[in-house]
């Protein structure tokens, strides 16, 4: 009868279902369809070539075992797809425990915090005494929980960065075969860029051989397989050679920075009580950063330097600039000597949009030479130490191509005419002749000089932006 063909042809497809299919896999409707078609297709030629059927009859039944496969095949896709639907509509995604063990420290962090920051019940009859002291653990308990609430933001970027980091298994072994061919043993890949982050290649490696291969070839394939230009991140290792190494390797940015300082020291100190850094990051961003210590010497100078490395060790290990600021301010107001007060004026520049966030906490003006005029910057707030409600109000604007950003600090502006100290500099800094940030910064230094001697630390740290 017609109808034990098609039974004996699901019989079939079923047993090679079971033997060779794999739950969850895309290839068990092929196996199906290929059982459930080829089957039905042998069953009628071999009828068929018996009763010695004609051809077009023969070729009728070899076109029907093709429909009948591809209707499976697609029957198959169809339900994959309205399963797929389904299970985004209605199911939410099942959470780690290891990212529900971070949520929750998060809270309690978060909990904690909030206890810090109760305010506590007014005692009347204090003598001044017991009133400043009153004060001063007020300050600490917020600085405190200033802390506590830092703590909870950098558990959930560590959740991020964990989460964030993938493996490509396709990609990965195209990789290691392309670096086989160059005489490299690929370890281990790992690709980093979520949210719309740049895209970050960790490759762990090593050469075969007595050979050294450079990093720049490395990037090149990553290039050419990746669809975009990769280039291996700053004060990465060169060459790759026997010893194991893992190297960052991040998209190419669309500009490049130089940098030049200039500094003078107050009259009759030794030392500056003003200090500078500057340093790039993986994700493509450049920081240059000043600070200026209370007073001059060598304890203002050891004020400032402290902010800094902190800052820059802050940020190196991934942290975003508003809290490393506020960890370095709870820390500076929790300290149980003297006060220490200083500046902080920061300039952060993303290389890939040429956007450029300035971070000023007490500090003095900036300034950005442009095509056409200088445009100042202005901060507002106190200097990190003197609360531990630290004001921090961003200013983001965008660079181009041969823009140059000034950082200056108080003592630049005031060795300057009293009431025209910015409009004074920012003529002197349209007018500078062109050269090299460092020209331009000794230049400028020459120039604020011939106003009167240096009545303070004065540091001028000048970034020039160019496209690559």
């Amino acid at each position: 009868m017609e109808w034990t063909k098609y039974v004996l042809s699901w019989m079939l497809g079923g047993c090679l279902l079971i033997l060779f299919g794999r739950k969850g896999e895309g290839r068990n409707k092929w196996i199906f369809g290929l059982g459930f078609g080829g089957s039905l297709t042998a069953m009628e030629l071999t009828v068929e070539y018996v009763l010695g059927k004609a051809l077009w009859v023969m070729a009728a039944s070899l076109m029907k075992g093709a429909a009948v496969f591809s209707a499976i095949v697609l029957l198959g896709y169809g339900m994959e797809w309205l399963g797929s639907r389904r299970r985004t509509g209605d199911e939410p995604e099942p959470v780690h425990p290891v990212r529900q063990w971070m949520e929750e420290y998060q809270e309690s962090f978060a909990q904690l915090s909030r206890s810090f920051c109760m305010a506590p019940q007014t005692v009347t009859g204090m003598d001044r005494g017991e009133m400043i002291l009153q004060n001063r653990l007020a300050e600490n308990r917020v600085a405190a929980a200033g802390q506590i609430r830092e703590m909870g933001r950098i558990l959930e970027g560590a959740m991020e960065r964990i989460y964030g980091t993938k493996e490509n298994a396709e990609l990965e072994a195209e990789i290691g075969k392309r670096l086989r061919l160059m005489g490299v043993q690929l370890s281990q890949v790992f690709f980093y860029g979520p949210g719309g982050r740049r895209r970050q290649i960790y490759i762990t490696m090593k050469t075969r051989r007595k050979i050294c291969v450079p990093v720049k070839k490395i990037a090149s394939v990553l290039s050419e397989l990746t669809g975009c230009e990769m280039m291996p991140a700053r004060d990465s290792r060169s060459f790759v050679s026997q010893e194991r190494i893992t190297v960052l390797f991040v998209e190419g940015t669309a500009y490049n920075v130089l940098y030049g300082v200039k500094k003078a020291t107050k009259q009759g100190e030794a030392v500056s009580g003003d200090s500078f850094s500057v340093f790039w990051l993986p994700e493509g961003r450049f920081f240059a950063g000043v600070s200026d210590g209370m007073g001059s010497g060598v304890q203002a100078c050891s004020q400032s330097e402290t902010v800094l490395d902190l800052l820059e060790q802050f940020l190196d290990a991934g942290f975003s600039k508003e809290t490393a600021v506020r960890m370095i301010n709870s820390s500076i107001v929790l300290q149980p000597d003297a006060r220490v007060f200083s500046t902080v004026d920061l300039a952060a520049v993303d290389l890939y949009t040429g956007v450029c966030e300035f971070l000023k906490i007490g500090a003095a003006a900036s300034f950005i030479r442009r095509e056409h005029g200088v445009e100042c910057i202005r901060g507002a707030g106190l200097p990190a130490g003197v609360s531990g409600e630290l004001l921090l109000e961003p200013y983001r604007l965008r660079l181009y191509d041969g823009n140059l950003v000034f950082l200056v600090t108080d003592g630049v502006i005031s060795a300057l005419p009293e009431g025209r100290e910015e409009a004074v500099l920012k003529d002197l800094i349209w007018r500078l002749p062109p050269g090299t940030p460092q020209e331009m910064a000794q230049n400028l230094m020459e120039q604020v000089q011939a106003y009167g001697g240096a009545a303070d630390d004065m540091t001028i740290l000048v970034t020039g932006l160019w496209r690559r």
